[in-house]
């Protein structure tokens, strides 16, 4: 071991010794989807983890995402710094800090989860710990440079540096899970150990989980906020009927999505029709996007596509039925005047089916590839033949 690395120097324990554990993380889309909205983050923990007292936005305090804490593993001060980074982490005040609350994203299963949300909790406690020590150490030492017990402190107190009326803030971690599939990997520790087995004397250590894929209607509904939206979207953005029907149904959530939200459902579901939408032509005076008329644009865009194919066909069927005529009268130019027939009759009829649907002259002209002087004369001698 390195010199440097025997005895931390007392300003700066946390940076002695080993470093241990993750690299920086990037932020994501679905990061600052909790991150930069509190309302987002209470919401999800007043229903996920706290059934009773709901937690409020303003209880809340953006906390530091990186979790660092200093092992000491030899009596001369060695030791390794340990590092981990959460997707988001707040704090929860109420009077005092009760308790620090973690959120991980995951898109795939990871199956040594539980220990990984122990992993990361466990520095918390060790950092808090260490708070607490290194202020004890401070407030008992004398005049001398030397640390001296206070009258009232035990040994035991004394030698841990660490109070019986010490407390330390709770962390709660919350892993959201947003895959496709369900999620088959363990839920607790003790799912973790090679016996297989759960007595009752072992470490549990239940992971607490949030299916999104599997939520309920009614449990996605029970979101007031921008969730409901974010968790509709991606348990039915593979069933485009599922889709259309919860958005139908949750109108006002969808009518202005924010820019936030909306970057989230394209990183999370890989939807070419989010892209579509965020154009001018859907972007709310509020600045989010209406997806509800987007996605209604889009099915109407899909069958006037259908429509037109039809067309196609119906003129293509037209050119087959006048080859038919042509070759029954025995001569090409009857075949080529068939074809002309053809083409023309099923257009003038198709001419006539598009405005009674209440289409444009110049619209209908372009579908049939005609002029409008001429679909114009068709409609009239529709009506004189009261056809």
């Amino acid at each position: 071991m390195k010199e440097d690395e025997k005895k931390p120097k007392p300003d700066d324990a946390g940076n002695a010794g080993k470093i241990a554990g993750q690299m920086m993380k990037k932020d994501t889309a679905t990061a600052l989807l909790f991150r930069n909205s509190r309302e987002n983050f209470a919401e999800l923990f007043s229903r996920t983890v706290f059934s009773g007292t709901p937690v409020l936005p303003e209880e809340l305090s953006e906390q530091d995402i990186k979790e660092t804490a200093f092992l000491r593993i030899a009596r001369q001060g060695g030791g390794t710094t340990l590092v981990q980074y959460r997707d988001v982490a707040m704090g929860l005040r109420r009077e005092r800090l009760l308790a620090v609350l973690g959120l991980e994203n995951q898109s795939l299963p990871d199956y040594a989860m539980p220990f990984r949300v122990l992993e990361v909790d466990f520095i918390n406690y060790a950092r808090q710990i260490q708070i607490i020590q290194d202020r004890h150490r401070s407030e008992w030492k004398g005049k001398d440079g030397h640390l001296h017990r206070p009258a009232k402190v035990n040994a035991g107190e004394y030698l841990g540096r660490f109070l019986k009326t010490d407390r330390i803030a709770r962390c709660v971690t919350l892993v959201v899970y947003w895959g496709s599939e369900p999620w088959d990997g363990p839920m607790k520790l003790s799912d973790l150990f090679e016996d297989g087995e759960d007595p009752g004397d072992s470490v549990r250590l239940d992971m607490k989980l949030l299916d999104v894929c599997r939520m309920t209607d009614g449990e996605i509904c029970g979101y007031t906020g921008e969730l409901r939206t974010v968790f509709g979207f991606c348990k039915y953005a593979e069933d485009k009927d599922g889709l259309k029907k919860f958005i139908d149904g949750s109108r006002e959530h969808f009518s202005n999505v924010s820019e936030t939200a909306m970057d989230a459902l394209e990183e999370l579901t890989h939807s070419p029709q989010l892209q579509q939408i965020r154009t001018p032509e859907y972007q709310t005076q509020e600045g989010g996007y209406n997806v509800c008329q987007g996605i209604r644009g889009m099915i109407e865009d899909g069958k006037q596509e259908g429509r037109t194919e039809g067309i196609k066909i119906g003129i293509e069927e037209g050119r087959t039925e006048g080859i038919k005529i042509g070759i029954a009268q025995g001569k090409t130019e009857g075949i080529q005047i068939g074809i002309a027939q053809g083409e023309q009759r099923k257009a003038r009829e198709i001419a006539c089916f598009l405005f009674s649907t209440g289409m444009s002259v110049s619209k209908i002209a372009r579908a049939v590839g005609s002029s409008a002087a001429a679909v114009r004369e068709w409609l009239d001698g529709a009506e004189s033949t009261g056809k």
